[in-house]
């Protein structure tokens, strides 16, 4: 891919290019799959080409036996193996998103019943570990609430770039988030990141996004650009386009990604069954 950010030529191409093949119908975007952990040629070409495109695929499945085995095959088929080795990965790069009664995971709000606002996973990671690819499957919904919303971060630079180039110049900045260190009983758990909210990703040349909504522990370069760039990014987010998506997921759902940039609403479980997600995090893209 070429450098949409530095090349007004390339981005003119890149943009055409991605409004001619972006979806707006969220039923186009949602594939039937007989066997996850072992796909049809037209299903599997289906769900790479929506991630090519659009950077997403929804899909849903029959119950299975064996969610996990299923799932990690599932991912696998698409080149997803070097999965985030984070604090709470179970099985073969999957975690088990649910509200936790464990102190230390419940400080981390996806673990919890709260509404998560707008990011892209592993904003805080170093570049060398940095997520280009997710999967989140639904094993059981909540009784109410946790619907997800999310948008093609390409989509999102597009869409700013044309509304105002010195926005997504300003977002592009090399210092233009910082995330403080992680420490815990005097150890470092993970070091400072600083970087750009868009930028072009060394290793496959695509554009990419770091970006989280939290305001605390989350730093702004100091510039008057940069903070009203945020607070533009941050209205859109909040707008309606046609690039936005909403969906509730049901029981056997799921979305696979390049690390799409999108929140979750808060939730009120079932008592004797609570909502699960199991997710995967990776660091190489959806392959074909």
């Amino acid at each position: 891919m070429a450098n949409v950010i530095a090349s007004t030529d390339d981005y003119q191409f890149w943009r055409d290019e991605k409004l001619a093949n972006a979806q707006t119908d969220i039923e186009s975007c949602l594939i039937e799959v007989s066997n996850p952990a072992q796909l049809s040629t037209a299903e599997k070409s289906q769900i790479a080409y929506l991630c090519r495109v659009n950077n997403f695929a929804l899909f849903h499945t029959p119950t299975q036996p064996n969610y996990e085995s299923s799932m990690v095959s599932f991912n696998k088929q698409f080149g997803l193996k070097a999965f985030d080795q984070h604090l709470y990965v179970q099985n073969q790069g999957l975690a088990h998103i649910t509200q936790s009664d464990q102190a230390d995971q419940a400080e981390f709000i996806p673990y919890t019943s709260r509404a998560i606002g707008w990011h892209t996973d592993g904003y805080y990671n170093a570049p060398e570990e940095r997520i280009r690819a997710f999967s989140l499957f639904c094993v059981r919904p909540a009784q109410m609430g946790g619907e997800n919303q999310w948008i093609d971060q390409q989509m999102a630079y597009l869409l700013l770039r044309e509304q105002n180039p010195d926005v997504t110049k300003a977002l592009t900045h090399a210092q233009a988030m910082s995330i403080p260190k992680h420490v815990v009983n005097g150890q470092t758990r993970r070091k400072t990141s600083i970087g750009p909210i868009f930028f072009t990703d060394e290793m496959t040349g695509q554009l990419y996004m770091r970006y989280t909504q939290r305001k605390k522990n989350i730093d702004f370069y100091d510039s008057a650009e940069i903070r009203q760039a945020v607070e533009i990014l941050d209205l859109f987010l909040a707008s309606s386009t046609p690039y936005h998506f909403t969906h509730t997921m049901s029981a056997n759902q799921g979305i696979l990604c390049n690390n799409v940039l999108h929140k979750r609403s808060a939730f009120t479980d079932r008592q004797d069954t609570p909502r699960l997600m199991l997710r995967g995090r990776y660091f190489n893209r959806v392959q074909s």
